[in-house]
């Protein structure tokens, strides 16, 4: 288990991102979050986000 953990670090600290490809996964991430805030059909997660998205009057809701 020791040398699992020990290679995972390994791995951890040999990737390096530049900040233009940090950029780009905040804002892919960031992205999905608001397309499940505001357009995901799902009854728990459109029942969670209701009232927000009636309050944002752009994103038809029903």
């Amino acid at each position: 288990m020791g040398s699992l953990i020990n290679r995972h670090i390994r791995l951890t600290r040999a990737l390096n991102l530049t900040l233009k490809a940090q950029a780009v996964i905040l804002f892919a991430i960031v992205g999905v979050v608001l397309y499940a805030v505001f357009f995901a059909t799902t009854p728990a997660v459109h029942d969670f986000f209701h009232e927000i998205r009636h309050s944002m009057m752009i994103i038809p809701c029903h």
